[in-house]
């Protein structure tokens, strides 16, 4: 992945982070408008992944992979040492954005929502890619 790439999905993020931000800091439940801020975000993963499946880019997998992970670790880090200045900019890229899927849900989520909401978006750039990947072959096949 180069830097460009790598940029753009941390602006991206920030974008959507902000979108819900204001509810996020408030606490307050997410309307509508915050769910399919979310669902878009996920939607653009997917997407992301699609076309660099297709794409055959081999280093993708790897990427999202390093990129969720260093999140859920940063986020680790700032709890336990209640870093709570760097946890602001870190849940912009990883967590806000994600805030929304919340309208969702009737019962009060856990913190462990947060952990269930990256999976989910981790799982649909995997399966966009693997379906750009399938989809690139079939093409490829018929031609």
């Amino acid at each position: 992945m180069n830097k460009k790439n790598v940029f753009l999905i941390v602006l991206v993020s920030i974008v959507f982070g902000v979108l819900n931000f204001k509810v996020y800091m408030i606490g307050n439940k997410p309307d509508l408008t915050q769910g399919f801020i979310s669902i878009f975000f996920i939607a653009l993963w997917l997407l992301y992944g699609f076309v660099m499946g297709n794409k055959n880019s081999k280093h993708f997998v790897k990427f999202i992979t390093v990129y969720w992970v260093v999140g859920f670790v940063l986020n680790l880090i700032t709890l336990f040492f209640n870093w709570f200045i760097l946890s602001i900019p870190l849940s912009c890229i990883f967590f806000i954005p994600l805030y929304g899927l919340r309208y969702f849900f009737r019962e009060p989520l856990s913190s462990n929502f947060f952990y269930i909401a990256i999976l989910i978006t981790y799982i649909a750039g995997g399966f966009g890619y693997f379906l750009g990947k399938t989809v690139k072959n079939k093409l490829s096949v018929k031609i």
